[in-house]
């Protein structure tokens, strides 16, 4: 009987099927627990890998220095597996086939030494799980499941990712496996890689609070003058607010329970791709009091798909490594993204030229001077945006155990680190204060003391008085406000 290794969840039709793939796997994944029920047991004879854990063991955990080694050893929880027949499928055996048949293991197998332990031409022997070298081996955890339900305990003594591993060889079909493997690591369920996103999610919702709390207490004072980009400013801020709670508060769950908060992950992401299309938008609406209204409906369609995609994208990356999504896939999903930014880069430099040239036909060098200055800051958002996506999708920390502390900077940390720069600077070039509000009105009095608009309104009847009275008492010309 010809063996099968099988890479169960690998390979995917195209890019909508990927994401559809992925969440629908991970409403059964939930941080380092997985739930059997609905995964497709292998064929007679075959070896599939289906997920991988990302662990710190406790020795090497203690050598770095973190203190978390006490919290006790990175385990493994072969919770409740039981072997049934499975529902509506011919060839499924009867209930008492199963007595006794013990060819199905769940094993957890480094990935880094794989095809070293686990011999691919003959990885069966005797019904059971062979090793290169024997039956046994000290990196490898390995549970024998049966008809009874039936729970088991490990230590994991190894740093590294671990495949888990569902092998059939045996010679019945047509069976699945009820229960969950729950992986845990010496300071919660966290995934080794994801452990330090916790700490920068807190550090990033301070910066967020702190900010918002500042330029929202200044917008206040002017928000009756404020022009359109200055508002955006303060739904972008608060935004950021909303993003790097929901993200801290998701991890820390996620670390506690043992369960990924799918709200949390949702509002995390998609305050994310929000807060992104904002900033875009900002630049394109024109100078002085426009709003969103002024971009067409065909530029809200073009906003409303780019934030599709990078939802789409987001949701792709965040379980690239543990489903191992081979690095085609991930390229192909990174292409609409990297195409609809490139577009947005062009409109958006596109529209700000021509505000810039209305700007300095109008002779509004306080504005000019600002966009100009916005201008250069989209050049360098979109050379660094750039660059943070070629870095995420190279990821060069997650093949080296030793480096997944650093793991946050590719994945979240380098655009977050990016965006809060260039928001600020954005917001420092649009800081609210009386010689901002002057961008919209035309100096009515020239004293040296009165700023922006003359301090007399204008009704109608002085309209009509003006008509016949050319100059006001003072004998100062009259100066139209727009």
């Amino acid at each position: 009987m010809a063996m099968r290794p099988s890479t169960n969840g690998r390979a995917w039709p195209s890019s909508a099927f990927l994401l559809v793939a992925t969440l629908a796997c991970c409403t059964r994944v939930h941080a380092q627990v997985y739930e059997l029920a609905e995964v497709n047991m292998p064929g007679s004879f075959t070896l599939q890998t289906n997920y991988h854990f990302f662990i710190t063991s406790n020795a090497d955990d203690a050598k770095a220095g973190s203190g978390q080694g006490r919290l006790g050893a990175a385990t493994v929880n072969f919770k409740d597996l039981r072997l049934t027949p499975k529902n509506n499928e011919p060839s499924a055996p009867s209930a008492s086939k199963l007595d006794g048949y013990s060819s199905v293991q769940v094993s957890l197998i480094p990935v880094d030494k794989f095809w070293n332990i686990v011999d691919a031409e003959q990885f069966c022997d005797r019904n059971k799980l062979h090793f290169k070298g024997g039956d046994t081996h000290d990196e490898v955890v390995t549970f024998n499941v049966g008809a009874d339900a039936a729970s088991h305990i490990a230590d994991l003594k190894f740093s590294g990712p671990y495949a888990l591993t569902i092998t059939n060889c045996g010679d019945l079909t047509g069976l699945a496996i009820t229960g969950s493997v729950e992986v845990k690591n010496p300071w919660g369920f966290l995934p080794a890689i994801e452990f330090n996103k916790k700490a920068f999610y807190a550090g990033a919702s301070v910066f967020y609070v702190i900010t918002a709390l500042v330029w929202t207490a200044l917008a206040v004072q002017w928000w009756n003058q404020l022009f359109s980009l200055q508002k955006v400013l303060t739904t972008i801020v608060w935004i950021g607010v909303i993003e790097s709670v929901a993200g801290w508060a998701m991890l820390e769950k996620w670390n506690s329970g043992g369960s990924l908060p799918w709200v949390l992950f949702l509002m995390t992401t998609l305050t994310f791709t929000w807060k992104f299309v904002a900033i875009v938008e900002m630049l394109i609406v024109a100078p002085g009091k426009g709003t969103s209204e002024d971009v067409s409906l065909k530029g809200h369609a073009a906003l409303l798909s780019f934030m599709m995609a990078v939802f789409h994208y987001k949701v792709v990356m965040a379980f690239r490594h543990c489903y191992n999504i081979q690095m085609t896939q991930v390229y192909l999903n990174s292409m609409p993204v990297a195409l609809m930014f490139a577009i947005l880069i062009v409109w958006t430099y596109s529209t700000l030229g021509s505000s810039i040239e209305m700007l300095e036909e109008q002779k509004d060098q306080n504005k000019l001077a600002m966009y100009q200055k916005l201008r250069i800051v989209a050049g360098i958002g979109a050379l660094g945006a750039g660059l943070c996506g070629a870095l995420q999708i190279l990821d060069p920390t997650v093949a080296d155990n030793k480096l997944w502390g650093y793991h946050f900077l590719p994945s979240d940390g380098a655009f977050q680190i990016l965006y809060a720069v260039l928001l600020s600077t954005c917001m420092v070039i649009c800081l609210p204060s009386q010689d901002a509000q002057s961008y919209d009105y035309a100096v009515g009095q020239v004293d040296g003391e009165t700023i922006g608009a003359p301090n007399s309104v204008w009704d109608d009847e002085d309209c009509e008085e003006a008509k016949k009275e050319p100059a006001n008492k003072s004998g100062d010309d009259l100066v139209p406000v727009e």
